[in-house]
């Protein structure tokens, strides 16, 4: 694996992690919604059922993305608090090329990817200097 294709993972990565911070924010969002929802109906069989299908385990079959969007969406959360850039089709090629196998990887990638934000900007000038000074 050549250094493109690491920066190219690298960025699928940062990008993947990106993604999943704004679906953990409109998750909460939509959670409250729901509570409040509930607390202003004293209905709590939406919530309730929510709840039970999360902890029994069923909710963590498959988490649809795209379901999530569209509800945070209906609910006018993105006009009401927040609108939260977030493109379905681009997630899904993300989250793809972030769970696609990889053979042979090499261990220069393996520390590459798991490098912060900071290391990796100064592997970058590091190895900018060395490709100047040849």
């Amino acid at each position: 694996m050549n250094i493109d294709e690491i920066t190219k993972q690298y960025e699928f990565q940062r990008k993947f992690d990106e993604y999943e911070m704004k679906i953990i924010k409109m998750a909460g969002y939509l959670t409250d919604y729901y509570i409040d929802r509930s607390i202003e109906s004293d209905d709590y069989s939406v919530i309730s059922g929510f709840l039970i299908d999360y902890f029994s385990g069923s909710a963590g079959k498959s988490f649809d993305v795209g379901y999530l969007v569209a509800k945070y969406r209906e609910y006018e959360l993105d006009r009401k608090i927040e609108d939260i850039d977030f493109d379905v089709n681009e997630w899904y090629k993300v989250k793809y090329e972030v769970d696609r196998p990889r053979v042979n990887i090499d261990p220069e990638y393996d520390k590459i990817r798991r490098m912060t934000d900071e290391e990796y900007v100064e592997y970058m000038i590091e190895k900018r200097k060395k490709e100047i000074e040849e």
